[in-house]
């Protein structure tokens, strides 16, 4: 069978992960799509020890490694040797998937004998065995693959997706052979929609240990050589890897084409450190970039409901952003005389409906601060809330059962440009005092998502909608109604409100606002 190696090191380990998930990459030039491809169909499936003319165990096998012998890995079957194995191979859009992983798939997979099959969009090997390319650019595209049977998932720039796509692929990968473990694989760099659920679910959850720094002569440039962490397994049993790669696990690129490298270091300190180095604690291009985890995160015991605000200090306000599938989200918010606003907790759930969610809201609020719903002055809400469904022989909205439920909600305003800029200047640092927006710490899913939020791609004064927005959406409806006066107020034939921004700050000519 023709042969083909990866490089020792990162690719390597990858190529023999075996957790349910594996997450690979997180910097340009590691060589991802290539591996991706390989893991998708060459993976060893059965094999066997031995040691000189006879089998050995497992065990023994290990012994023997630590004793400095050399016995040897037989592998006797490889996935595409399984008449019924069938993969996918998923990027976000077609061109993508045309432009980027088939040229791997196809230098490598002809290597096996494989046939490609337009109209399927599908490799087939000698044995039956199948590998899809497939893209998933809408809600649409993605529901073609759910409820499938995928023996391996693969996921390629895992960053372009929502994290409940994600899951609700996962749910396809399954197998009726015990020798075709499922697994799901992701690769990524930092960055875009889904930086914050990979960090979340894979980097710190399998932190990488710094190893040793290393300095190159050739690019004349210092980085940090890390080891994989530890796989992790969650509750459910279900196990986790992150294998952190750079484009110096990859010598192909290294030796052929080093101006590749001289062009990641030559980028901005930012997209220099997330692109040539792997960083996950650095994100370019977030729309709140005037945020900062010292301003806008107070310690919860220097705001204590009772002891530092309470009814006659503050207002009390809820704000909803509405979800069933997707998270919906309830912030509390206290503010004072002077309009400034604390949001002091938040309630996120999926999978409710609007009943249970205004009988979680009305529990919560109770059970924690003994607050009833007539003790908020307001409960401005996502205007989704006023859609009406058929329920029965009539016509009910959410908003309704939350009536029935004693919680009376106001309609928000909807205007999304406007509602960037309220909040982005009330996120604003003022030079004396405080910001007029600010979260207590016990908000970890406002503080995890909003300032990680990206700005629609074809709209700089919008964020994108695919984000991780729901805590956000929640605040902005808030601000629309209760700090509208913070819009500013730019002459309408100005290019947009955040380049004026700028030139009010005194930004050099040609500087985007952008955090580049």
């Amino acid at each position: 069978m023709p042969k083909f190696s990866p490089h020792t090191g990162k690719q390597a380990e990858f190529l023999k992960a075996t957790s349910d998930w594996v997450f690979y990459g997180g910097a340009r030039g590691g060589g991802k799509s290539l591996m991706l491809a390989w893991k998708a169909a060459l993976t060893p499936r059965k094999w066997r020890y031995k040691y000189g003319s006879g089998e050995i165990s497992h065990r023994e096998y290990q012994t023997m490694i630590k004793l400095g012998k050399q016995p040897k890995i037989i592998i006797d079957k490889i996935s595409i040797d399984y008449p019924d194995y069938i993969a996918l191979l998923v990027r976000r859009t077609f061109p993508q998937l045309e432009r980027n992983l088939k040229p791997e798939c196809d230098k490598l997979y002809r290597l096996y004998n494989a046939t490609w099959q337009e109209r399927n969009k599908c490799y087939q090997f000698p044995s039956g065995a199948k590998v899809y390319l497939v893209h998933c650019q809408d809600r649409r595209a993605l529901d073609n693959y759910i409820g499938g049977n995928y023996n391996f998932i693969g996921i390629d720039e895992a960053n372009q997706f929502p994290e409940t796509w994600v899951e609700e692929l996962s749910t396809s990968a399954r197998t009726d052979n015990k020798e075709l473990k499922p697994q799901i694989c992701l690769t990524s760099n930092p960055g875009n929609i889904g930086h914050v659920w990979l960090k979340r679910k894979f980097v710190e959850r399998c932190e990488p240990v710094p190893d040793e720094k290393i300095y190159s002569d050739t690019f004349d440039v210092e980085y940090m050589k890390t080891k994989s962490g530890r796989p992790y397994k969650d509750s459910e049993g279900i196990t986790w890897q992150f294998i952190p790669a750079t484009v110096f696990d990859n010598p192909t690129i290294l030796n052929n084409d080093p101006i590749y490298v001289r062009r990641l270091k030559k980028l901005n300190p930012i997209l220099r450190s997330m692109w040539l180095e792997g960083r996950w604690d650095v994100f370019a291009g977030t729309f709140f970039d005037n945020w900062s985890m010292t301003h806008h995160v107070i310690p919860q015991e220097k705001f204590q409901y009772d002891k530092h605000f309470k009814r006659g200090t503050h207002s009390f306000y809820r704000f909803y952003d509405y979800g069933t599938k997707a998270p919906f989200v309830c912030l509390f918010a206290a503010v004072n005389e002077e309009g400034v606003m604390v949001i002091f907790d938040e309630v996120v759930e999926t999978g409710l409906s609007a009943s249970q969610q205004a009988r979680l809201v009305t529990k919560h609020a109770w059970k924690k601060y003994k607050l009833r719903a007539t003790d908020f002055d307001e409960e401005i809400a996502d205007p989704s809330y006023w859609t009406k469904h058929a329920a029965g022989e009539v016509f009910y909205s959410p908003a309704m059962y939350y009536e029935d439920e004693g919680i009376s909600l106001s309609k928000g305003n909807n205007d999304r440009k406007a509602g960037a800029k309220v909040v982005y200047e009330g996120f604003n640092i003022p030079n004396e005092g405080v910001p007029r927006i600010s979260f207590t710490e016990n908000c970890l899913y406002s503080i995890e998502t909003i300032p990680n939020l990206p700005s629609a791609e074809n709209n700089p004064e919008d964020i994108d909608t695919k984000s991780e927005d729901h805590a956000y959406d929640a605040l902005r409806y808030g601000c629309m109604k209760l700090l509208f006066g913070l819009l500013p107020s730019y002459p309408k034939e100005k290019k947009g409100w955040r380049e004026e921004m700028l030139k009010e700050r005194g930004g050099a000519k040609g500087e985007n606002w952008k955090t580049l």
